[in-house]
């Protein structure tokens, strides 16, 4: 029987070590709660300016709803389109002062723009949504078109 060069047991114990630590990163707790970090980084908007909305459907309508606190409804710009619904919101905030007595003059402006699009799994009645703005928060009703069902023969 021939005996395997030593060289190759070197490369089966450094594969056996990999493949254990690609095992622990997938079955064991990482340190600091990178994964958790990982999860809030992609459910939460707040890291690219947006905001947070919350999606239900039942059998007869999708409902959205967003947190939108400190926002005008004139800021609120909605489009829904047959499988997609998109959110923007325009903020624009103008400041200006003058002191005439010292020649001067400040001007602050900012302007900020945050959209959030919400695929849909099936088409929309579009001219039937209806969208209400109360106390911050935006609430879209869109009911879903009822498609035609064919049995087999």
């Amino acid at each position: 029987m021939k005996e395997k060069p030593s060289n190759m047991n070197n490369i089966s114990e450094s594969f056996q070590h990999l493949i254990r630590s690609m095992d622990r990163l997938f079955t064991e707790s990482p340190n600091n709660g990178l994964l958790q970090s990982m999860d809030d980084f992609f459910t939460q908007a707040k890291p690219f300016g947006g905001f947070p909305v919350d999606f239900t459907e039942n059998s007869k309508e999708y409902v959205i709803n967003a947190q939108l606190p400190g926002v005008k409804k004139e800021q609120i710009e909605l489009e829904i389109l047959p499988q997609y619904v998109t959110i923007t919101v325009h903020q624009e905030e103008k400041y200006e002062k003058e002191d005439t007595k010292k020649q001067a003059f400040y001007r602050k402006g900012i302007w900020n723009k945050s959209s959030r699009t919400i695929p849909l799994s099936k088409p929309t009645i579009q001219h039937k949504a209806i969208a209400q703005y109360k106390d911050g928060i935006l609430n879209i009703r869109i009911p879903k078109e009822k498609g035609k069902k064919l049995s087999i023969e």
